[in-house]
């Protein structure tokens, strides 16, 4: 109304309070606080670790992991079969100016071996006798080592230890030791003897046991022992010779039908240091054959005895298992395999 413009205004100065200002002074401290403390740790980690990364004794060595050096494996060793001693006897015909002493010298054994082997009473000897000589060799522990089962026998007249072990396939060394024998001890009849047989088949092992007499039951029921002649043997023939590349074949007549629980044994005996240990071979049949690989070797030659029996095996109720001589023993033959 007066005329004044009031549309310029002359604008007055801007002023800033203290409080503004200490504001601003705390964030550029903090700022530079932080600014500081990012720096020296960027710092410590470029000189620190940077120095450690190349001092000598930081610098990580790479170790070349060894190859292992293939090594040739060594053959198997064989493992040595054990040797054990086992008693041949040998076969000898005295000759002019010979006696028992001198033949125990001979064959390093004592004369009451000899007289025992052969049954003699007395040192006399005359030309034309056969002998037998029991001498020691040593045999492989896995000949003379088979399972051995043992039996017991009831000794009968005139039996030894020696016709004993022959007929059932033992050996004297193993009847003396299984009942505590001496070298000088005797057997009477009636004895019983325990009678360790090596090599014997599972069927001898499992007949069944005897019927005992029982009150009302008939004695006929209960079976009665049958006594056959003794075996004819056939071939070889006594004092023939084998050539090495043919086998051995044995062969003798029958008896008769044998019962379940008997059997045909046959013995095929060493007669020279040369000649291999056979095991006793227990059949029902009439025959039976060596192989030529159980021949001696070229230019070798061996001495056999051979001979069969019947054998019947009872067994009792209580477990018992029993050996009886069902027929005489087949007479011996001899025989070289070269």
């Amino acid at each position: 109304m007066c005329g004044y413009d009031l549309r310029n205004q002359p604008q007055g100065r801007r002023r800033f309070s203290w409080i503004d200002i200490l504001l601003v002074a705390a964030v550029l401290a903090v700022l530079v606080f932080w600014w500081r403390i990012g720096t020296e740790s960027v710092q410590e980690t470029d000189t620190g670790e940077g120095v450690q990364a190349i001092l000598p004794t930081n610098i990580p060595l790479i170790e070349a992991t060894a190859t292992p050096t293939p090594t040739d494996t060594p053959p198997p060793t064989a493992t040595p079969v054990p040797l054990v001693q086992e008693t041949v006897l040998i076969r000898h015909v005295v000759e002019p100016g010979e006696t028992l002493l001198s033949l125990a010298i001979e064959y390093d054994v004592s004369v009451e071996e000899i007289q025992r082997a052969n049954n003699l009473s007395s040192e006399l000897i005359r030309v034309g006798d056969e002998l037998q000589i029991p001498v020691l060799r040593e045999g492989a522990a896995g000949q003379l080592n088979a399972p051995s089962n043992d039996f017991e026998y009831i000794v009968l007249t005139g039996d030894t230890l020696s016709t004993i072990a022959t007929r059932f396939g033992s050996s004297v060394a193993d009847i003396q030791s299984a009942n505590n024998l001496a070298a000088n001890d005797f057997i009477r009849p009636g004895d019983r003897l325990i009678i360790p047989v090596r090599g014997a088949p599972p069927a001898v092992l499992a007949v069944t046991p005897e019927p005992t007499l029982v009150p009302g039951v008939a004695p006929e029921s209960v079976p009665t022992a049958v006594i056959y002649v003794e075996p004819r043997l056939i071939t070889p023939e006594d004092g023939v010779t084998i050539d090495r590349a043919d086998p051995v074949i044995f062969q003798w007549a029958s008896v008769d039908l044998l019962a379940p629980n008997e059997w045909y044994v046959l013995q095929v005996l060493p007669r020279s240091l040369t000649a291999a240990t056979f095991p006793t071979a227990w059949t029902k049949q009439t025959s039976y054959r060596l192989g030529t690989e159980l021949a001696p070797i070229a230019g070798v030659s061996a001495d056999y005895a051979w001979l069969v029996s019947v054998v019947r095996v009872k067994r009792t109720a209580d477990g018992r298992t029993l050996l009886e001589a069902a027929s005489p023993s087949s007479a011996i033959r001899a025989f070289t395999w070269e």
